[in-house]
């Protein structure tokens, strides 16, 4: 039975595998689409470019947060959260979503499909929120109806309903997503840095930093998306790095190097670093706008959410943190080169 079967469990189990195969296809397929000229059957209903931003943004993505929220939820209110069958639908719809626009050319199906997802994923975060009254973590709810928001308008657009509404869509998205990340990043990075080194040490919070981290991100976010004015980006784009240099300077000892699933997170902020600074550097040249957009994507995004899907991994199932996996020693430089490739190189 379903309900029985390990794979279902906690929600990491499935959504991480589902994530880490699925990206890993993707990305094979985006590379032929542009060595070969590859047109892939899912473009009839999503544009290339659309594709590519949809799968990263609503597919990939959305997969980490649902195993990392259905794993997180269940410590922090001590109810277990779906599982067994429900947990099973809810990633069959996942899939389903994603092999759908490769073998049908029904717009209508492909849509109601993939939109399913979050609303139901919305649903099952919230039932355990709610039923103990943890209010803190509420915005978790609102987040994925956000999310399931966005990702209806720009299925809106792809059936033809609204015009010029995917661009904000996909954008609003991806720096939700980000913002996510900041907000995580500042709850579990400080306690897994300096309780996975060999040497337990005490990271350093500034409260002023802390206060000032999300806001001064959405600042700089909604610059970019909504007023894209030179002086202003450079301003919101500079007062974020200085705040997040700080933050993450605070967290930093050198032990971290000792340790895979410690140095990857820390790797994987720098690159929000690097972001900022290519997003000032892109009111110069335009080149960098989209250098600084890969820098968010593939390497905060990319490298902090397989070194978060290792970390919860190896951690819920009774491995040792400090000595996890081999693979990971190999996996994670190679993540760190690609995003190099991605952003650096050119």
């Amino acid at each position: 039975m379903i309900s029985q079967q390990p794979l279902f469990s906690i929600g990491f189990r499935p959504f991480f595998l589902l994530a880490t195969l699925f990206s890993s296809l993707a990305l094979a397929l985006w590379a032929l689409v542009f060595a070969q000229g590859w047109q892939l059957p899912a473009f009839n209903y999503y544009p290339m470019i659309s594709w590519h931003a949809h799968e990263m943004i609503f597919a990939y993505s959305m997969a980490v947060i649902a195993g990392f929220l259905l794993t997180a939820i269940k410590n922090w209110t001590g109810i277990q959260t779906v599982n067994g069958g429900k947990l099973a639908l809810l990633a069959s719809i996942w899939l389903l979503a994603r092999i759908l626009p490769f073998v049908i050319n029904n717009h209508w199906i492909i849509a109601i499909v993939d939109m399913l997802f979050l609303p139901l994923l919305a649903v099952f975060i919230a039932l355990p929120l709610i039923k103990v009254g943890n209010k803190r973590n509420y915005f978790m709810i609102v987040l994925i109806s956000v999310f399931a928001s966005l990702n209806l308008l720009l299925h809106l657009e792809l059936l033809g309903f609204v015009q010029n509404m995917s661009q904000i869509a996909y954008k609003s998205a991806f720096y939700l997503i980000i913002a996510l990340i900041i907000i995580m990043a500042g709850r579990v990075f400080p306690m897994f840095s300096q309780n996975g080194v060999p040497q337990r040490y005490q990271v350093t919070k500034y409260p002023i930093v802390e206060k000032l981290a999300l806001p001064s991100y959405f600042i700089f976010a909604l610059s970019i998306l909504f007023v894209p004015i030179k002086a202003i980006v450079i301003i919101t784009a500079l007062f974020a790095f200085v705040i997040h240099s700080i933050r993450l300077k605070g967290w930093y000892n050198r032990q971290i190097w000792q340790v895979p699933l410690v140095w990857v997170l820390h790797s994987g902020y720098a690159f929000l670093l690097l972001g900022f600074i290519f997003s000032i550097i892109s009111q110069y040249n335009m080149l960098y706008t989209n250098l600084a957009l890969h820098a968010f994507s593939i390497g905060t995004l990319g490298i902090i959410t397989i070194g978060m899907m290792a970390r919860v991994s190896v951690g819920h199932t009774g491995r040792n943190l400090r000595f996890p996996p081999k693979v990971l020693k190999i996996s994670f430089p190679l993540m760190l080169l690609a995003a190099f490739v991605r952003i650096v190189l050119p």
